[in-house]
């Protein structure tokens, strides 16, 4: 059975990026619980290359050309980064960054892979929703404006400005938001 986080395979999108006789254990830890990468890379500019667009990258804290911290600094949000580190390791968590001291069980790795791709969906369905709250709110902001200027120009009252742009936009099967920004050129060229 292929492992599955929130509806969606995220085997495609989990890269090891260890040296190579690590990564090979690695690899054969998630494959005892069903879990294949997408790949294995052995140095850091190897994994630069290959976790982007959401990408989940399992590395350790030592590679051959970089730290796992530096690495995780470069792909900045591009991925999330499991990190395996010493048990005295002093770093912190940070927001796409999760660590997990060694030694560790195959329980534990498996269980935080699983954990950190729930994180990464939940955290992808988050954002469109905020980014569609954005655009409501941005979009809400226009219509009032250019609610106002025909207020202002036609001397009407909230209602009828409201209904005036609702008939245009139903009129020309645009958006309400697109007509509004369409008075608000229009007045912004009238006064220029």
């Amino acid at each position: 059975m292929e492992d599955e986080t929130m509806g969606e395979s995220f085997s495609d999108r989990l890269w090891i990026a260890a040296p190579q006789a690590v990564a090979a254990k690695l690899s054969e830890l998630l494959a005892s619980a069903q879990i294949q990468p997408s790949g294995i890379v052995c140095t850091g500019s190897e994994a630069v290359s290959v976790a982007k667009d959401g990408a989940l990258l399992l590395t350790t804290y030592r590679l051959p050309d970089m730290t796992g911290e530096e690495l995780a600094k470069l792909l900045g949000d591009d991925a999330d980064v499991l990190m395996i580190v010493p048990q005295d390791y002093e770093g912190v968590d940070s927001e796409n960054v999760m660590m997990l001291r060694n030694p560790i069980s195959q329980d534990a790795l498996v269980q935080a892979v699983r954990t950190l791709a729930h994180c990464r969906a939940r955290m992808q369905l988050l954002r469109q929703k905020a980014q569609k709250l954005s655009r409501t709110l941005e979009d809400r902001k226009i219509i009032d404006r250019a609610k106002g200027r025909l207020m202002d120009t036609l001397h009407i009252t909230e209602a009828e400005a409201h209904y005036h742009i609702q008939k245009k936009s139903m009129d020309s099967g645009r958006r309400i938001a697109d007509v509004a920004q369409d008075i608000l050129s229009a007045e912004e060229i009238i006064a220029s």
